[in-house]
């Protein structure tokens, strides 16, 4: 969320930023005018307020009167501050000053790690792989639930717990609190977190009818909304939470064409960073967050591109944001695997998380960052170190974990 005062005085930059983010500038208008509106309603309301204020008591008629009038009064300013609100969690947050305004398709390459795996044999693809070790079965997945559900079985499973134990190992070290978090959260900490979409058909999310509650999407959601309606104590900045969850995603429309296997599924398991900071080090402690993300991807040996996100790309919270593809060979392509994003003060206005700066409140800044997700993260590990057998090679660092270094045909 923005502050209004900002809005006010900053119309045409607040329209243009939301147009470049491929959202309705035209709310902008809407929202002034029925912000206007409301601060005249406010206004009527201290006026009548302050003449109730000096009437006497032998002025009893009149302060009928006046009380009917504020009364009217009121109950239109509660229906103009719900449009207000509802029109407020509209504007998205505009991009950083250096984010390359654009769409998609016109995200940009900053940087590739890793040699491409060589192969010389025919490669399969983890669904193959899969059924070979018999460690991933996407056939009672959906026997059981539907379609986009899967069991990991045997040393896939292994596999999954043996990342658990790496990200949480990597980040402790690096001082963030390990949190297991609840997979569900009231819908104001799914708003807080800037997950509303272009349109409600991309909302993505599962809701729990009768409860007010939704299946998250990320572990993110549930770190945020720990601090919700808090004074952080400035001290404790920056506050590093490594967090594990499930993570419910609908991917309907666009989002499962053109996909096999576990790449986009309705359930998995992240491992997701989130931090709150000082507002002057959001920016510095982007990057740290992203060389984190690397660091992981470096160690486990798997080829890698950062993409740094142009303007259509960022959704709703993230004024910057940077991915990192993992190259999966079945595809001949770079696909996502993680990424981090800096939301500012976006989140925390939604959320009214506050710090105390020179005996004054401010909202804090929040970012957020993926270090493993693991059905994304298998599948780059399976198609990048199979063997011509199906067998397939387990990353040196995961191995104490595993106690074993191939994951071998059934």
């Amino acid at each position: 969320m923005l502050d209004i005062k900002f809005i006010r005085e900053n119309k045409d930059f607040v329209v243009k930023a939301t147009h470049d983010k491929g959202f309705d500038e035209h709310v902008i208008e809407k929202l002034l005018t029925v912000d206007e509106e409301r601060r005249k309603l406010i206004q009527e309301t201290e006026i009548i307020r302050a003449k109730k204020n000096k009437l006497g008591r032998e002025d009893i008629e009149e302060g009928k009167a006046l009380k009917i009038e504020l009364k009217g009064i009121e109950e239109k300013l509660k229906t103009i501050e719900l449009k207000f609100n509802d029109l407020m969690l509209k504007v998205p947050n505009p991009s950083a000053a250096d984010v390359k305004v654009g769409s998609a398709d016109e995200n940009e390459v900053i940087k590739k790690v890793g040699n491409l795996p060589e192969f010389s044999f025919n490669i399969r693809d983890h669904v193959d792989l899969g059924l070979i070790t018999d460690t991933i079965d996407l056939e009672k997945g959906a026997k059981v639930a539907q379609s986009g559900f899967f069991y990991l079985k045997n040393d896939a499973v292994l596999l999954e717990l043996a990342l658990f134990n790496y990200a949480f190992e990597k980040l402790i070290q690096k001082g963030f609190i390990p949190v297991i978090t609840p997979n569900v959260a009231k819908e104001k900490n799914i708003v807080g977190c800037g997950f509303q979409a272009r349109s409600d058909k991309e909302r993505q999310i599962y809701h729990i009818e009768d409860e007010d509650l939704d299946l998250i999407a990320t572990a993110e959601i549930t770190l945020m909304g720990m601090h919700g309606d808090e004074v952080v104590d400035y001290k404790k900045l920056p506050i590093k939470y490594v967090g594990l969850s499930g993570c419910y995603r609908k991917e309907i429309g666009s989002y499962g064409k053109d996909v096999r296997g576990i790449l986009r599924v309705h359930e998995f398991k992240k491992v997701e960073m989130v931090i709150l900071c000082d507002p002057k080090d959001s920016a510095k402690i982007h990057e740290e967050m992203l060389s984190i993300e690397e660091e992981i991807y470096e160690e486990l040996g798997i080829p890698y591109q950062v993409v740094k996100m142009v303007s259509g790309d960022l959704g709703n919270a993230a004024s910057k944001k940077y991915d990192l593809e993992a190259w999966m060979p079945s595809q001949n392509k770079y696909r996502e695997i993680t990424s981090t994003s800096n939301t500012t003060d976006f989140q925390a206005r939604r959320l009214n998380i506050k710090t105390k700066i020179n005996n004054e409140n401010v909202y804090v800044h929040s970012l957020n960052g993926t270090i493993v997700t693991t059905s994304r993260t298998i599948i780059a590990i399976y198609e990048n170190f199979q063997n011509e057998d199906g067998s397939i090679n387990i990353p040196t660092v995961l191995q104490k974990w595993m106690g074993k270094s191939k994951i071998e045909p059934k």
